[in-house]
């Protein structure tokens, strides 16, 4: 029964995977807009950053500014090393994620962002930063 089961559960992710391998890379423009996003939170440009955000998003960051300065803080002020697109998924039918590792001399940054759908809007709507190492 237990081999059954993993048997099930390992095909369940091999089609995960072949989905997500199907799914269209982020058009130049959303990648543009991901990393203007980043760059803009890291340099703590608010104004400038918000602009990149659906507004549904925009107002919760004006509503929770203590969010906002918690991921400019998290983000290494060292120079990156490299940035590499891990992954991509469509979390629902209206929130494409794209994750990226970030590579810094002593951290390693996973940085989700979410737009619309591939090759869609520009702006973002979602984000999430985490901060692996020293």
């Amino acid at each position: 029964m237990n081999i059954k089961l993993w048997a099930i559960a390992s095909l369940v992710g091999l089609v995960g995977c072949a989905e997500q391998q199907n799914l269209a890379d982020p058009s130049a423009a959303q990648v543009q807009a991901a990393e203007a996003a980043y760059q803009d939170l890291s340099a703590r440009n608010f104004e400038q950053f918000m602009q990149h955000l659906d507004p549904k998003l925009q107002a919760y960051f004006q509503e929770n500014p203590r969010v906002l300065k918690k991921f400019a803080s998290a983000i290494p002020k060292e120079h990156i090393k490299s940035k590499t697109l891990m992954s991509k998924r469509m979390q629902s039918e209206a929130e494409y994620k794209v994750s990226y590792e970030i590579a810094y001399p002593k951290n390693l940054v996973q940085y989700d962002v979410s737009f619309d759908r591939p090759n869609g809007s520009t702006q973002i709507n979602n984000i999430n930063i985490q901060v692996f190492g020293e």
